[in-house]
């Protein structure tokens, strides 16, 4: 059964279960068949939340080829370049430094100047690192949506469980209810998959794009020369005879490091192109998979289901205290007037999410672009400055 009839059954039996003319053990054998129903609904609820659950794991499987090329650039990127490693070891050795620093010095420029590839730029930088912090905000999904739905489905089988006369049923329904929350959790702890993937994919392009990549190797081999610099200056104080004039390897530090940041920042713009083309794909799949969710039947059914249930539910539990002649609690009253609000809430969340992502999937393609044609900041940032409007308008 689908949850549209399930809820209109349940709404008929309600209306028997509580005419006052039944007797008591009338009254119980309704009750249990309502209980039936309810476990029904909630299966149902369950069935059509693992049918989302399967698309974020589909597109989640999609993406298994782009993440392994990213982790591979990742270790590679990681790793320190032979060049630079053998250099370093050679450049401690006191009596060799300056040849081999100078040799150095002309293989590093060749690599650098003759590679044919610029550098990261500062605004490049500065681009990739506005797209890692808006993504905080940005990348959001059905799980947010979902969430909010539980809540409403505990607090309402609350209610529904407090409309019952008799003990087996109120028990029976509790008992239901708490079997539903932990599917329920095990299943949205699922619908965050897709989120989880580009949140990764962020983290590992800001790490990468991070300047301490390449400024490290330079900063390291101007430490070097100075260093030698002033082991010579002790060496000529010890008469043993000049070793060279100090001032000479503290400047070759300054050129080897200069040249080490330069080969580096070429080879890091490199590696992050092809690391924002990778995911440039995971994130194009992803989002799809989640507006998809977003804008798909089944979500709108469950928000649907929830606003029908929470009225039907109140209304029964209003009934029964009244048959009962018990004044109704406020603390019920306030719980149904929250959770009405937190039914629109889900609404405005499933809107709100599908535009972010649509504004978050052209602003990383924008960034790819960017990155083999660069243009101003000003222009890039429109996307940017659309998404975080978005954003802002979800905080408010």
């Amino acid at each position: 059964m689908r949850l549209e009839e399930i809820a209109s059954a349940l709404a008929k039996a309600d209306c028997e279960r509580l005419n006052p003319g039944l007797s008591a053990q009338e009254r119980e054998l309704i009750e249990q068949a309502c209980v039936t129903l309810r476990e029904a609904e909630r299966q149902a609820i369950v069935n059509v939340e693992s049918g989302l659950v399967e698309r974020f794991k589909d597109g989640a499987a999609s993406t298994n080829l782009q993440a392994r090329k990213i982790r591979a650039l990742v270790t590679k990127l990681n790793r320190i370049p032979k060049a630079l490693d053998i250099t370093e070891t050679v450049i401690k050795e006191c009596v060799k430094v300056l040849k081999a620093i100078a040799l150095w010095c002309t293989m590093l420029f060749v690599l650098v100047y003759m590679s044919g590839c610029a550098s990261m730029s500062k605004a490049q930088l500065k681009r990739v690192n506005s797209l890692a912090v808006v993504s905080d905000s940005a990348i959001t999904g059905p799980g947010s949506v979902l969430s909010l739905l539980d809540e409403v489905r505990l607090d309402r089988g609350l209610m529904y469980a407090a409309s019952f006369s008799s003990a087996d049923a109120r028990v029976a329904e509790l008992n239901g209810q708490a079997q539903g929350i932990a599917d329920q959790a095990r299943l949205s702890s699922k619908a965050d998959l897709c989120m989880d993937i580009m949140a990764s994919y962020i983290r590992a392009l800001k790490s990468l794009s991070n300047e301490a990549r390449w400024k490290q190797n330079g900063t390291e081999l101007r430490g070097i020369g100075r260093n030698i610099d002033s082991l010579a200056i002790v060496y000529n104080r010890l008469d043993w005879g000049t070793l060279y004039e100090p001032g000479l390897a503290k400047q070759m530090g300054r050129t080897s490091g200069y040249l080490a940041e330069q080969y580096g920042k070429r080879r890091q713009l490199k590696l992050v192109r092809q690391v924002v083309a990778e995911g440039d794909s995971i994130v194009a799949t992803c989002c799809d998979v989640l507006i998809g969710a977003l804008k798909s039947e089944e979500l709108l059914e469950l928000i649907e289901n929830e606003r029908v249930g929470l009225e039907n539910n109140y209304k029964a539990y209003l009934r029964s205290v009244g048959l009962r002649g018990v004044e109704p609690s406020i603390e019920f009253d306030r719980l149904y007037v929250n959770d009405w609000l937190k039914i629109e809430a889900a609404r405005d969340a499933r809107r709100l999410c599908i535009t972010k992502l649509q504004a978050f999937r052209r602003a990383h393609a924008a960034l790819l672009k960017e990155l083999y044609n660069p243009k101003t900041y000003a222009e890039y940032s429109d996307a940017l400055f659309e998404l975080n409007r978005q954003i802002t308008t979800l905080s408010k």
